[in-house]
């Protein structure tokens, strides 16, 4: 049957629009609760173990950001440019997780009572610290945690309410 009315494409651009709307509401929930985004104790010491939680939670993160950046509708949204920024340094992160993994896997035993791939086994201060890769880490880490402190307004300000109980203006 013919769409005389163009209801058919109204309907197409509404259903895009609210998945675009739920891939930001994931994204900013990723980006509010994961490591990068929570106060540290001591803001300027950036210690093993957060490092090690930083490039850890970098997984769900970049699927978050990814998956935003894939089901964008409107690429002039004021949060694509924040949006690039963030994906492209929390990359740097996830592209260190697997070689961090393998490196606990290989130079720390298996904790007791902890399934092997329980997230909780790879957050290991004293193995960041022999790291190879731990000051690179750190690095990406920081530049990371300014990227999504960037972000995090941005989406909020598009979703118009903040995971962390604020209310956008």
């Amino acid at each position: 049957m013919p769409d005389w009315f163009g209801m058919k494409a109204r309907r197409t651009a509404e259903e895009e629009r609210s998945r675009e709307r739920a891939l930001a509401w994931s994204a900013m929930l990723d980006v509010s609760t994961r490591t990068p985004f929570l106060p540290k104790a001591d803001a300027n010491d950036l210690d093993s173990s957060y490092i090690a939680t930083v490039v850890v939670d970098s997984g769900p993160i970049i699927n978050s950001l990814d998956a935003l950046g894939h089901g964008l509708v409107d690429l002039n949204a004021l949060f694509v440019a924040p949006l690039i920024e963030a994906a492209r340094e929390v990359r740097v992160l996830a592209e260190m997780r697997p070689a961090w993994i393998q490196y606990c896997d290989e130079h720390s035993p298996a904790p007791t009572g902890l399934s092997r791939n329980t997230a909780l086994r790879y957050i290991n201060g004293p193995a960041m610290r022999t790291w190879s890769r731990a000051e690179e880490a750190k690095i990406a880490t920081e530049r990371a945690e300014q990227s999504l402190h960037r972000l995090h307004p941005a989406l909020v300000e598009f979703y118009g309410f903040d995971v962390t109980g604020r209310r956008a203006a």
